[in-house]
């Protein structure tokens, strides 16, 4: 088990942003330096090519190489696992996305190929394919579907980055002098993020709706271990795995460390957030060839994509988070009060918690223990600028989303 040092962390860490004056770990979050992972899967149950974690709509988590390689596997929020497909030929998996309409992305690394599968039959097709491109490594996605894609030259320790449109064409938008790794879009889509694992290097682009980037800065630099796999959260925090440090650490998008979760294995590869509320984080471990889990404070940026998207509903679902629906948001559009209706199957303690399209909380409050059956709740935009928010209301058993639309 990975022994935390504050002190020591914090000297090792060099940040790219001027943050005179603010602490280091924030005070409202929760995730504190003793929080440390725990074992979803025994060990074994994937090679040590375990990585590309990525949930649906219902919070089941898809890995690859699950017990040999050129496989993906699925894991159950309560940890059942099985072989999901086999990949075709000599290719084999590194990043999985899932896509505006269910469809999961996969990275082929070996055939220089954008693999898609088809949930419901489970058709595996290329998607897009480019041999100038050295592995295919990590993938993030936009809410259009537009695809950006790492790609580390690990015998040069080089890296670049690529751009697959809607139509599966592949164009070159970086290079890097270090191996390009892990990669992510902030919530709102206006910000890509990149680690270089070689120079230990988190880097941000501004992003445009075409996928195009431009202004790259460093978010922050380590200098203690590399970097891999990592994913936003609805705040737009940044969970990285730290493979040489047995730990995911937790960065604001201004370079802020947040906080630290230990794991139990010493090689974590990647990050993906699901569950039935989207803030359980799964972790891919290399030298275990398992998945360790720990508890968020907000849900995953992806997750709550495929939650607003009704068209993202996957095929062999196991869990559904039916404990709390909503059933009804009225007036929508609004103009200053809206009422949400919901159900609980039981009796419940519950939050509502407000946020706006770029993910930023803009209220969150406790409702209280409430019964089983039809509730509602008012909530009032008057001080906020118009637009789409989003009313979600959590119990300890799941989460529900109202879409709204507040006009003045």
């Amino acid at each position: 088990m990975y022994t935390f040092n504050r002190r020591t962390f914090l000297k090792g860490i060099v940040s790219a942003a001027a943050l005179t004056g603010s602490k280091t770990f924030a005070d409202t979050f929760s995730i504190s330096a003793d929080t440390t992972t725990e074992e979803l899967t025994s060990t074994g149950i994937f090679t040590s090519g375990a990585e590309g974690p990525a949930c649906d709509r219902d919070g089941n988590l898809y890995a690859v190489n699950y017990s040999r390689q050129g496989t993906i596997g699925k894991v159950t929020p309560e940890g059942d696992h099985e072989l999901f497909i086999d990949l075709p030929g000599a290719s084999i998996g590194n990043g999985i996305r899932f896509g505006s309409d269910g469809s999961m992305f996969i990275a082929d690394y070996t055939q220089h190929n954008i693999l898609r599968v088809d949930m419901d039959t489970k058709d595996i097709s290329v998607y897009a394919h480019n041999a100038s491109m050295s592995q295919p490594n990590d993938i993030a996605i936009m809410k259009n579907d537009i695809l950006l894609a790492s790609d580390p030259t690990w015998s040069r320790g080089t890296g670049a980055v690529w751009r697959i449109d809607l139509d599966g064409n592949v164009d070159k938008l970086a290079d890097f002098t270090s191996t390009s790794n892990g990669i992510e879009v902030s919530p709102d889509d206006s910000t890509l993020y990149v680690n270089t694992s070689g120079s230990r290097e988190i880097w941000a682009f501004d992003l445009e709706e075409d996928g195009s980037i431009s202004n790259k800065r460093l978010v922050i630099a380590f200098n203690d271990s590399g970097a891999d796999g990592m994913r936003c959260d609805v705040e737009g925090n940044i969970y990285i795995t730290r493979n040489g440090n047995q730990a995911v650490d937790i960065v604001s998008p201004a370079g802020e460390i947040l906080g630290r979760v230990a794991t139990i294995g010493r090689n974590p590869s990647n990050i993906a957030f699901g569950g039935g509320d989207g803030m359980t984080c799964y972790i891919t471990l290399a030298d275990r060839g398992s998945i360790e889990s720990f508890r968020a404070d907000y849900p995953g940026r992806s997750w709550q994509m495929y939650q607003d998207n009704p068209l993202s509903v996957t095929a062999e679902s196991s869990f559904r988070p039916e404990q709390i629906t909503v059933n009804a948001a009225w007036p929508n559009p609004f103009n200053s009060t809206t009422t949400i209706q919901y159900n609980l199957a039981s009796d419940s303690d519950i939050v509502m918690r407000v946020y706006n399209m770029a993910g930023q909380t803009v209220e969150n409050r406790p409702l209280g223990r409430m019964g089983t059956g039809k509730h509602s709740v008012q909530w009032r935009a008057d001080s906020l600028p118009s637009g789409i928010y989003f009313v979600s209301l959590r119990s300890n058993m799941g989460s529900a989303t109202a879409k709204v639309t507040y006009m003045k």
